[in-house]
């Protein structure tokens, strides 16, 4: 409920009617207010149940002309004249970022927490606070010439040439299938395989981000079409299907010829009598409707059939044998 209880209010008092006193002293100064819809407390006199305490209001005016007299062009004041307060919290940061450009009209873009350490002598400010900042600054966040940095995507490649790029999900395929590629294995499960890069589960999203940014000329066209392959269980396709929403400019597809010859080979060892193991147990379900359009109804009809028994196919149902086949 709203406001303070009339008792703690009046409780270091010896006597009621002291309490009263000061509950009215209070009210008189416009520190309380009594909260009406509370009702009076059945006593004499009368006071009311709860109150509710006034903040002193604060002159913002100082600020407001602080913060006009000393935000200069390129730096827009506007925003800081409005929400003085915030101003008085943002000012070291702001003053360090107008220093710095005065004297760096132009420079040679640098990692994130390398620039925030060069404007604020702190390396984490620009990430926590450079678009919020640059944003109420009328400043355009590119004029600090900086890139993110994340873990580099491990990619190995048979040529500088373009061509078809194999991210996988696993580190056990991905070695095996890099190895095959160092022994210029011409074809991966009869798919040709210029480029293979270990995702490593969800860390795909930000390192492939690396790949973006620093990969080769001959590695960023071959991004027309990127393959994923991963496991075939829930987390495996909600991999696949977060990372691929990620990056809507780029076709991210799975990995056909790696996904189908995973069934057709747990169905070979079903029929022997081999179980496929059992889910972890706190996997989230999903439907997996994006990464299920790729494939017809017989493979989805299968796959949810084994999930609904509680299995699932992992990558390293293959191995160098099959990915020559």
């Amino acid at each position: 409920m709203i406001g303070i209880p009339v008792e703690e209010l009046i409780s270091k008092f010896e006597t009621y009617q002291q309490g009263v006193d000061y509950i009215e002293k209070q009210v008189a100064a416009n520190k309380l207010v009594p909260v009406k819809s509370s009702g009076f407390n059945g006593k004499r006199p009368p006071l009311y149940q709860r109150y509710r305490k006034v903040k002193p209001k604060v002159d913002h005016t100082p600020l407001v002309i602080q913060a006009d007299r000393t935000i200069h062009p390129p730096l827009s004041a506007a925003f800081y004249k409005k929400h003085p307060a915030q101003f008085e919290q943002d000012q070291p940061m702001i003053y360090a970022l107008q220093n710095w450009l005065a004297d760096h009209s132009a420079c040679e873009p640098v990692s994130c927490n390398e620039r925030s350490f060069e404007i604020f002598g702190q390396e984490k400010i620009l990430a926590r606070h450079g678009e919020r900042l640059c944003k109420n600054l009328g400043l355009d966040l590119e004029k600090l010439a900086f890139y993110q940095t994340c873990e580099p995507l491990s990619v190995v490649s048979r040529s500088n040439e373009p061509g078809n790029l194999l991210i996988v999900e696993n580190l056990d395929p991905f070695v095996s299938i890099r190895n095959l590629i160092h022994q210029n294995q011409p074809a991966i499960l009869g798919f040709p395989i210029q480029s293979v890069a270990y995702g490593g589960g969800r860390r795909i999203e930000s390192t492939f981000m690396d790949l973006l940014q620093f990969g080769t000329e001959s590695q960023k066209q071959s991004l027309t079409t990127v393959y994923y392959w991963g496991d075939l269980d829930y987390e495996g396709i909600r991999i696949y299907e977060s990372f691929a929403s990620r990056y809507p400019d780029i076709q991210i597809v799975p990995w056909k010829p790696g996904y189908l010859a995973m069934l057709e080979q747990a169905r070979a060892q079903m029929a022997s009598g081999r179980l496929m193991p059992v889910y972890k147990e706190g996997q989230i379900e999903t439907e997996g409707d994006c990464f299920f359009s790729y494939f017809d109804s017989d493979f989805r009809d299968q796959i949810l059939a084994l999930w609904k028994q509680g299995s699932y196919i992992p990558q390293e149902i293959l191995n160098a044998s099959h990915y020559k086949a």
